[in-house]
């Protein structure tokens, strides 16, 4: 069951001043740990990655796992600008509020895919963070309606009480370095 509207959006407001920052050669020993994790459990004929947070992790899974790797862009269509530095305090925790706000009920759409057949195939989704579940989901849907045969989620965190399949890193929110809020 989901928490009501305004508790998520509080949470990702929340979750937003309480990242933690992973390097990439964090993430590439993450990725290798769950790859040796998913060895002894699940065995995907492929990867499905999640532009643009799944590509790293999930090239670096197919490459440890020695399976091939499609690239599915899933995209909420949201026409926000994200300029809060410039703007006065108020209005900024205004268009802040707004921007999860769409975040949580905008449904995200399979905007791109790699050429690929998942028809019969047992496919394991890869992305970097788990948040509210809708990019899995609509991924879900669309790799069922493409003839998976068995699909499993696979992330480097989750932030949700919405746990995927496998996951490394403990529930929390997190920075990577192709996030948006990454900082050198």
């Amino acid at each position: 069951m989901k928490s009501p509207l305004f508790l998520r959006i509080v949470q990702d407001l929340l979750a937003d001043r309480t990242r933690v920052r992973i390097s990439r050669q964090e993430v590439f020993a993450y990725c290798d740990a769950l790859a040796q994790e998913l060895k002894k459990s699940y065995n995907p004929d492929m990867v499905i990655a999640i532009d643009t947070g799944g590509s790293v992790p999930g090239e670096r899974i197919g490459e440890t796992l020695d399976i091939p790797v499609l690239h599915l862009l899933v995209r909420r269509n949201i026409t926000i600008a994200r300029r809060y530095s410039l703007d006065p305090i108020p209005l900024r925790w205004i268009m802040s509020m707004y921007h999860h706000y769409l975040f949580q009920t905008v449904k995200p759409v399979v905007s791109a895919q790699s050429n690929g057949n998942v028809s019969g195939k047992k496919v394991l989704i890869v992305d970097d963070s788990l948040h509210t579940g809708a990019t899995i989901d609509v991924a879900i849907e669309y790799l069922t309606a493409s003839g998976a045969e068995e699909i499993k989620v696979s992330t480097l965190a989750y932030v949700a009480s919405r746990k995927p399949d496998f996951s490394i890193l403990p529930r929390g929110s997190y920075s990577f370095p192709w996030s948006k809020d990454y900082e050198d």
